[in-house]
């Protein structure tokens, strides 16, 4: 065993230092040249005799074949005759055998002339058919040419249903023998009984021996083979060669041919290399025999086996040709792409040029992909966290502008001079609530409770700045307000309003209102803010959308600019901010937000 292991070792080391089994390449050459080369051989060894036993299966097969037709050609015959031959209890059969038993020659001749005619008609069924007849106990026949005596001891159909009882009720054959013209024929009958079971003849057909040549006469079983009969005392019945018909058959296969002959099919090699197949067929003990030579079967043989194996030598050196080519197809594009990831892995600025169609091709392309897409996301990432910060930092300052904390001081003071300390109380406190919102500990997510309360302290402290210029109402789902917004959207597009909206009306009478609810699909919540100033221009208002529509534009339209960006950043390009008019006079700024809980 460790004789054994140490030579398997050499063999393998032998191998890798030889052939360079660390090449994917040469794995790839011999893996595929073996496993095609390796059955290939196998094949080779086998396949003769395999396609000995195959070709001499399928002879047999067809053989059998051709007898089990020649078996049901002559079982279908001799059951049309049967159902001729129940004719034989007919009441003018009967009449004419019980009036001739009786020796009653004067009353039967009125029988005779009727049974005659239906003895001839009956002939008239088939052409085969010689004669058909009623043979009595005493020995007078009756046929389709008349009335004759029959010596019924030479009579071997007669004596094999004489001595059957009457429960055996199958027909009985005979032949071939001669007929009283002379000619081969051979005959087919049944016994006829009368009222006690008692034997009182026989109906028989004499049917020519041509109806056997014209059932075998065509058959060939190759070039050479044939089909014969033989008959119960090994009398040959049929053969293709006239010259044979009668003589035993021990004279053309061999005594040793004759034995061991079962009731279904039996295979024997006879004589001069024949493959014998044998069927007995039972209604006449006769045996159908089909020949056939072995040397048409071992000439076949000799051209597939030279055929397979140039079949095979070709297939070997065309796979190993083409092994090679696959395997240069194959291995380059992989070593191309190999150098390509070695050097992704320093700079990632590289690409795999390869330009294969099949998998390897679209590894490249998919491993360029995503080279390009990490770089792309790389960028992308640092941007947005830029641009993230950049809107942010512009959206507070935005919101605390000097001017606007000016003016409220300045309205505080002007509050106390005149002594109104309750509006100076709830503008201070509006103000400190509008800071804590807009710093809200540094998070970027607040509730839309905070963002309502964040607009309504605004909106009260610009109402008593403006006076009764304008009045708001603030409409908001209940059901909305413990869900989650990004903050300071709602007070820029409120700012809007009341600067370029509802302050521009010549008279009093401005409102601004804010409505909050979900969409009909209860996954999107919706702001609207509604004016009824001075509304917009339509080619304003639709290039103001198509800015917002657009990506890179947060200079232009700052402040609603701002909160669009802001929101499709946080929630993606399908959210945003939207204008539209509204109707009899004003804009209608509608945004859309997904359901953050």
């Amino acid at each position: 065993m460790t004789a054994l292991k140490s030579v398997f070792a050499g063999l393998q080391n032998w191998l890798v230092n030889t052939f360079k089994l660390r090449s994917l390449r040469t794995k790839f050459i011999l893996s595929f040249v073996a496993l095609s080369t390796i059955p290939m051989v196998i094949l080779a060894i086998f396949s003769y005799g395999v396609y000995h036993d195959i070709l001499q299966q399928n002879i047999q097969s067809y053989t059998s074949e051709v007898i089990d037709r020649v078996d049901r050609n002559l079982e279908i015959y001799l059951s049309d005759l049967e159902r001729i031959l129940e004719l034989r209890n007919d009441y003018y059969n009967l009449q004419f055998i019980k009036l001739s038993l009786a020796g009653d020659v004067e009353g039967n001749r009125k029988f005779t002339f009727r049974l005659w005619e239906n003895l001839n008609n009956i002939r008239n069924y088939k052409t085969e058919l010689r004669d058909v007849s009623i043979t009595t106990i005493g020995g007078v026949t009756i046929g389709c040419y008349g009335v004759t005596h029959t010596d019924l001891s030479q009579n071997k159909l007669f004596q094999t249903l004489a001595n059957r009882t009457s429960k055996e009720n199958s027909i009985a054959i005979w032949g071939p023998h001669p007929d009283w013209l002379g000619g081969p024929v051979f005959s087919v009958g049944k016994a006829i009984h009368g009222d006690y079971d008692n034997f009182l003849g026989m109906m028989s057909i004499d049917v020519d021996v041509e109806l056997l040549d014209r059932i075998c006469g065509n058959i060939r079983l190759g070039k050479t083979g044939y089909i014969m009969l033989v008959d119960e005392d090994n009398r040959i019945i049929y053969h293709p060669n006239p010259e044979l018909i009668g003589k035993m058959i021990g004279a053309l296969l061999g005594e040793s041919s004759l034995t061991d002959w079962q009731q279904d099919f039996t295979t024997k090699m006879g004589p001069g290399n024949q493959l014998i197949r044998v069927k007995t067929f039972a209604p006449a003990n006769w045996k159908i025999i089909g020949l056939s030579n072995r040397f048409e079967l071992a000439t076949e043989m000799q051209k597939i086996t030279g055929l397979a194996l140039t079949i095979i030598v070709s297939t070997i050196l065309v796979l190993t040709l083409m092994a090679v080519y696959f395997a240069h197809l194959l291995t380059n594009p992989l070593k191309e792409l190999q150098q390509s990831m070695r050097q992704a892995s320093e700079d990632l600025n590289t690409n795999a040029v390869i330009h294969t169609m099949d998998e390897i091709g679209e590894l490249s392309e998919t491993f360029n992909q995503m080279l390009a897409r990490i770089r792309q996301l790389m960028n992308q990432s640092v941007q947005e966290q830029e641009k993230m910060r950049r809107t942010e930092m512009r959206a507070l300052q935005e919101q605390i502008k000097p001017h606007f904390i000016y003016n409220t001081l300045d309205l505080i003071i002007g509050l106390l001079e005149t002594n109104k300390n309750e509006d100076v109380i709830n503008t201070v406190e509006a103000l400190g609530a509008f800071f804590r919102t807009s710093l809200s500990h540094g998070q970027e997510l607040i509730t839309i409770r905070e963002e309502v309360e964040h607009v309504r302290n605004y909106l009260y402290i610009q109402k008593i700045r403006h006076g009764d210029k304008y009045n708001y109402v603030i409409e908001v789902q209940e059901q909305l307000l413990n869900k989650k917004t990004i903050k300071l959207i709602l007070q820029p597009i409120v700012e809007n309003a009341i600067y370029h909206g509802v302050r521009e009306l010549e008279t009093a009478g401005g409102l601004i209102t804010i409505k909050g609810f979900f969409m009909e699909d209860a996954k999107t919540v919706c702001f609207q803010v509604i004016d009824n100033g001075v509304g917009m221009d339509p080619a304003k208002m639709e290039d103001i959308n198509r800015c917002l529509r657009e990506s890179g534009t947060e200079q232009r339209y700052f402040g609603i600019s701002n909160v669009n960006e802001r929101i499709r950043l946080a929630f993606g390009p399908e959210y945003g901010v939207e204008l539209s008019a509204t109707p009899g006079g004003g804009v209608t700024v509608t945004i859309k937000l997904p359901v953050v809980m």
